[in-house]
């Protein structure tokens, strides 16, 4: 399968806030599956607070991290499908409403 890099946002700029100062990208899959974020563009733009600087950050804040789980899963199965996407993240983030988001 040739690999189609998505777009998960269409200007760098904060996912969240939409600044366009001190960006960082963000793999939205990490660990084990940073690279696999990476080859298929599982990738957003994050200000500091809202990447890692502050409790409103994905690194320290699993609410604001799953919205942005969720929205590349499904950007990611649009292009592909929901078994391509257990296939290669092995997780699904859009099932289950325990998570209370």
């Amino acid at each position: 399968m040739t690999t189609k890099k998505l777009i998960l946002q269409p200007k760098k700029e904060c996912f969240f806030c939409g600044t366009t100062v001190g960006l960082h990208r963000h793999h939205v899959f990490g660990g084990p599956n940073r690279k696999h974020s990476e080859d298929f563009g599982c990738v957003v733009y994050l200000c500091g607070d809202h990447h890692n600087l502050s409790n409103q950050g994905v690194h320290l804040n699993k609410h604001m991290d799953l919205l942005v789980k969720r929205y590349a899963q499904k950007v990611f199965e649009e292009t592909y499908s929901h078994d391509e996407f257990m296939k290669v993240f092995h997780k699904n983030y859009l099932g289950g409403d325990d998570d209370g988001i």
